[in-house]
């Protein structure tokens, strides 16, 4: 099922989501992997996520993908930026002409609780209190994948998650954009966070790196 969901960020970057329902058999016609996984459901999710950015960016030569150091996959020469994420059943990318993006998917789980300290700083924390449960699950959720998105279109090391990334406010509604600070090794950046939950997912792509 192609382009479960497509959405036009702003006026350079978009995204498109796959909810993966087929076989690795099925994407392996298409794209192939550099390095081997044997986990077929992994070997799935790499597959759909490279046909999903194949269809989106059609110029694009697979054959030249490779992975920097950080894990962000780049194209030797291309004139725009990516960001690639998947999660058991889904499968986004985000594309921008202009500026590095980022983009994370996560499946919302209770889990996510007991790795929250390791994420999360003091103020965060504060917006969570007084929350129900599911509402605070899903803030977890958000913001936990927030983070990740930052960290790719931030595209540097030696991150910590709570102390270098600052995210300003929770969502409020399914869909739309929230404000964070990126204050790493003396950079103070400013970066708008947009944010789609689904069924069972939330979605964040993070882009326009502002210097202050």
């Amino acid at each position: 099922m192609p382009f479960f969901y497509q959405q036009n960020i702003n006026e350079t970057a978009h995204l498109a989501i796959w909810s993966i329902q087929e076989p690795a058999s099925f994407f392996e016609t298409d794209v192939q992997l550099a390095v081997p996984i044997a986990n077929e459901e992994r070997r799935t999710q790499h597959l759909a996520v490279r046909l999903l950015f194949k269809l989106m960016m059609p110029e694009a030569d697979m054959s030249q993908l490779v992975m920097a150091d950080n894990g962000k996959p780049y194209l030797v020469g291309l004139p725009f930026h990516f960001s690639f994420s998947h999660c058991k059943g889904y499968a986004a990318c985000a594309v921008d002409d202009q500026k590095p993006v980022g983009i994370d998917i996560e499946i919302i789980h209770p889990r996510i609780a007991k790795v929250a300290h390791k994420f999360l700083n003091e103020q965060e924390k504060s917006m969570l209190e007084g929350l129900d449960e599911q509402t605070q699950l899903n803030q977890m959720a958000f913001l936990w994948a927030a983070k990740e998105a930052m960290y790719k279109q931030h595209e540097q090391l030696g991150i910590d998650f709570a102390k270098d990334f600052n995210i300003l406010e929770l969502t409020n509604g399914d869909r739309g954009t929230v404000s964070a600070e990126i204050l790493h090794k003396g950079l103070n950046a400013s970066v708008a966070l947009d944010y789609h939950f689904g069924a069972d997912y939330i979605c964040v792509t993070c882009y326009r790196l502002l210097f202050l």
